[in-house]
Formats: structure tokens, C-alpha cells, sequence
């Protein structure tokens, strides 16, 4: 089962990384100070800068398990109103996730997975879902897998429960959708901030090098243009901070 909670990146996607955060360190080195050497100062926070965009990367894995999830559940209602078993419901719903979602769908794989334990290994199905949700680490896929082993065990209505928990994702997922879109016009106005110096420096290279150029031929210069390259990060630690809102 995929483990959500954490992320490693692949040999592509670690040359990938670094060469961006290569080409972002020269360029800064180069704008802000007009010698590259200065790019060695992002060495020592490579691994914070990697931190952060795994975090970004969980976020939105995290985000689409949950709208694959939120038709699975709407599949199975289906499958099993129609008399079949979960396990079956499992089986029949990965074909058609891997359709909607591409053959990388996380949550197609480990149903998949599920499915093979249950029909070759033979396990029980609530010990397999229970598997799944503590792989997931998602509360709402883990009060699924509750009320599922509640209903399997008082045989209360599971179609009625499956519908609802679609429901609640459903009202969640719309509620996340209006937070973020009200976050995101805050961070478009936090990135015009950000990018403002940066901008205004690179207009006066262009335009006006001769009136830039004691910002770089200066150790009171050199100063300057370091205390707007730390501005800028921590304004834009800032933005990052005030538009992380968990639902």
C-alpha cells in the first residue's frame, strides 16, 4: 500500500531537482550579484528547498487520492447494490479508476493490491482496508473503513453508509475548492510583492546599468542587494505561511 505520509523522489525526478535548483541558484547569483560563485550559497538549504516541495508534492497526491476515492465509493455503492461482495466491488472499480484517472492512479494500484490479497491470499477484507486507510493516513478513508466494518458486523444498510461518506468527501472537496481559490488570490497578490524587487533590479540592468552598478561594485552594495535577496525569501516564507490552511 502507498504510503501517502511520505514521498521519495525518483533518480529522474532528484536530476530533475537539482538541476533546477541549480539553474535558479545562477541566476539569482548572477541578478543580484553578477558573479555565479555566489549560487554555492543555496547549497546549504538544498535540503529544506527539497523538503518543502515534497510537502507540496504529498499535498496534492493527498488531494487527488481523495477525489479517486470519492468515485470509488460511489462505484462500490453501485457494485454492491447490485449484490456483489466488496471484494468484488474492489475488482470492479480499479478497471475503471485506471480509465478516469491513467494507469499512475495511486489509489487504482493499491485497490489492486487489495484485491490480490483478498481473492489469491484470502484475507479478510476489513483487515485489508484497514491496511489501506493507515497506509493513507486520510481520516476520511479511515471512518469509511469504520463504518464499513460496523455495517459488515450489525448489518446496517452499507449503501446507505457508502453514499453518505461519497457526500461528506464530496462537501469537503467543494469546501477545499473555495478555500483554495480565496488563497490563491492572496498569493498572487503575496508573489506581486515578491517579485516586485526582483523585476525593478533586472529593469535597471537592462535600462540603466551604470545607476545599478554601485549595488554590485560596492561591499555597502553587496550588502544591500543581500539584505533584499533575505527580504524576499522571507517574505515569501511569509505568503507560504499565511495561505497554509488545512481544512
Amino acid at each position: 500500500m502507498t504510503q501517502l505520509g511520505t514521498y521519495s523522489f525518483s533518480r529522474k525526478e532528484n536530476i530533475l531537482f537539482y538541476t533546477c535548483l541549480g539553474a535558479a541558484g545562477l541566476s539569482v547569483a548572477y541578478l543580484m550579484y553578477r558573479n555565479l560563485l555566489f549560487a554555492v550559497v543555496v547549497i546549504p538549504f538544498s535540503n529544506r528547498i527539497k523538503g518543502f516541495v515534497t510537502d507540496r508534492i504529498i499535498k496534492m497526491r493527498r488531494r487527488q487520492y481523495m477525489a479517486e476515492f470519492k468515485d470509488f465509493l460511489f462505484m462500490a455503492s453501485t457494485a454492491i447494490g447490485a449484490g456483489r461482495s466488496m471484494k468484488d466491488a474492489i475488482g470492479e472499480a480499479v478497471p475503471s479508476l485506471k480509465n478516469i484517472y491513467g494507469k499512475r492512479s495511486i489509489l487504482s494500484r493499491d485497490l489492486e493490491k487489495a484485491y490480490e490479497r483478498m481473492e489469491v491470499g484470502g484475507e479478510n477484507d476489513v483487515v485489508v482496508l484497514n491496511d489501506l486507510s493507515d497506509a493513507s493516513g486520510l481520516e476520511d478513508v479511515h471512518d469509511f473503513v469504520t463504518v464499513y466494518s460496523i455495517c459488515k458486523k450489525t448489518g446496517a444498510s452499507l449503501i446507505t453508509a457508502l453514499n453518505r461518506a461519497a457526500g461528506v468527501i464530496m462537501e469537503k472537496m467543494s469546501m477545499e475548492r473555495e478555500t483554495e481559490e480565496l488563497i490563491r488570490r492572496k498569493e498572487s497578490e503575496g508573489m506581486v510583492i515578491f517579485t516586485m524587487p526582483v523585476i525593478i533590479i533586472l529593469f535597471l540592468n537592462l535600462t540603466a546599468p551604470d545607476y545599478i552598478a554601485p549595488l554590485y561594485e560596492t561591499i555597502a552594495g553587496r550588502i544591500i542587494m543581500t539584505a533584499v535577496t533575505a527580504s524576499n525569501v522571507g517574505i515569501y516564507a511569509l505568503i507560504q505561511r499565511i495561505t497554509n490552511v488545512e481544512i
